[in-house]
């Protein structure tokens, strides 16, 4: 996870753990576009991972219709991903601040309001 957020250093970072086959996951991205739209010329990024539960040609057809920034993980990564987050549950959300410290995760989609107090919480006032 390291890895991944230290390219976003500076930014708050949302990452989304999702599936394409998940629907509560497709349902909770539609509803948090708002707050993308809202925040787009903010200090944030959204990140996506998905897994090879997701079929390859499903996952590339849907990013082309989620701004932010999308991983494919192997079965490998995965796996010690959700371990490291101690999680094994779709969708996950690990909101960090600018620093890349880990500041909340949700196993499940709390709201848009929730998700955008959480967000707003961690922005640097400018």
């Amino acid at each position: 996870m390291d890895a991944i957020i230290s390219k976003y250093k500076g930014k708050v970072v949302l990452v989304d753990f999702w599936a394409t086959w998940c629907q509560p996951c497709i349902m909770a991205m539609r509803e948090i576009e708002p707050i993308k739209q809202d925040m787009r010329d903010k200090n944030i990024a959204f990140v996506y991972i998905a897994d090879p539960s997701s079929p390859i040609d499903e996952f590339e057809k849907r990013v082309k219709k989620i701004s932010g920034e999308h991983y494919f993980l192997t079965e490998e990564e995965s796996k010690y991903l959700f371990k490291s987050i101690d999680s094994n549950s779709i969708p996950t959300y690990l909101l960090y601040d600018a620093n890349g410290v880990l500041k909340n995760k949700s196993i499940g989609f709390s709201g848009v309001e929730a998700m955008r107090k959480m967000i707003e919480k961690l922005l640097p006032d400018k």
